[in-house]
């Protein structure tokens, strides 16, 4: 090889190394994004099994969910530090984790939950599973802010690793 391909490649490696640790930075949020993603598909699924009427709130949260999937697959090869679209997702399944808490007590528990015994520790436990998708939310939200302002600690790395490569 020749000088001027092994620098190349050289090149070429170190570039898409720091493509691949930007991408990286959205790490936990792809996988936060999965994890609502299926939890999603799942309920839909046990929903539509039992003729329930409300089978389009996850489905209309999947559709959200798929605008930030779509934008975070396009972070590879275009990096941003804003992801609009992944933090109206995760603003709108907060607010939808909020709102569904009072329907934990309400008459529609058994039309929203079909996999749960219309009883009051099942009114706990999925009051309890929306809770924890309120925090997760909340903290994939907190995390987005910091990966816009660079202030995560991802961001210091890729500098650091910039430097020494430069």
């Amino acid at each position: 090889m020749k000088n001027d391909e092994r620098a190349r490649l050289e090149k070429n490696r170190k570039e898409l190394s720091i493509k691949s640790m930007y991408f990286n930075r959205y790490l936990l949020v792809r996988y936060v994004s999965a994890l609502f993603f299926f939890t999603n598909l799942y309920w839909l699924i046990s929903l539509l099994m039992s003729d329930s009427p409300l089978y389009f709130f996850p489905l209309i949260l999947m559709i959200v969910l798929l605008f930030s999937i779509v934008e975070q697959v396009k972070m590879f090869g275009n990096h941003t530090n804003n992801a609009k679209y992944t933090k109206y997702s995760f603003t709108i399944l907060f607010s939808a984790n909020v709102l569904l808490i009072p329907f934990c007590f309400s008459s529609y528990f058994t039309q929203l939950y079909p996999f749960f015994l219309n009883q009051e520790k099942s009114k706990i436990l999925a009051s309890v599973i929306l809770m924890t998708g309120i925090l997760l939310t909340a903290f994939i939200l907190y995390r987005l802010k910091r990966i816009e302002h660079n202030e995560d600690r991802h961001y210091q790395r890729i500098k650091k690793y910039e430097e020494v490569i430069n």
